[in-house]
């Protein structure tokens, strides 16, 4: 399975094993990828039922074992320790799904303001832990971020 360059970036962030949420999966091929070659347990998410029903079918046919479900971002997905994963959105849709209070690492690819997902970022406490420009048709920022974590001094 051949991914684009930004989908082949985002791959290259995310350990073996680790568990997946892909908000806006569209077709899935970034969650079979994971499924396939590092063992990752993945739900993609898109809001658009044609989206979904794609990549169930796109699951099948490369015989991945992913979850797929269709969703409007994060609402009613109760997250534990997954990695997020929003990639090829503007950072006014990725501000929209993650405007709420939430402790999970992140890794979010846009294509417009990067300086506005930052200051984003900052104001929920979160830190950038890697970040790259990946030029695909598009260019592309990519952000690994992880929530800073306070330590008490009690």
């Amino acid at each position: 399975m051949k991914l684009s360059k930004r989908l082949k970036a985002i791959t290259d962030l995310i350990k073996e094993n680790s568990h997946i949420i892909d908000v806006g999966a569209d077709h899935a091929f970034l969650d079979i990828y994971l499924n396939l070659y590092k063992n990752c347990q993945c739900l993609a998410i898109d809001k658009s039922k044609y989206s979904t029903q794609t990549a169930i079918n796109n699951a099948k046919k490369y015989n991945a074992n992913i979850t797929a479900i269709t969703n409007d971002g994060l609402n009613n997905i109760n997250l534990k320790n997954e990695i997020i994963v929003i990639s090829g959105m503007g950072t006014k849709t990725i501000k929209k799904i993650l405007n709420f209070d939430i402790q999970n690492d992140l890794i979010l690819s846009t294509h417009t303001n990067v300086e506005e997902l930052k200051e984003f970022l900052d104001t929920k406490n979160y830190y950038i832990y890697k970040e790259q420009t990946i030029t695909d048709g598009k260019t592309y920022n990519i952000i690994y971020a992880k929530k800073v974590k306070f330590q008490s001094n009690c």
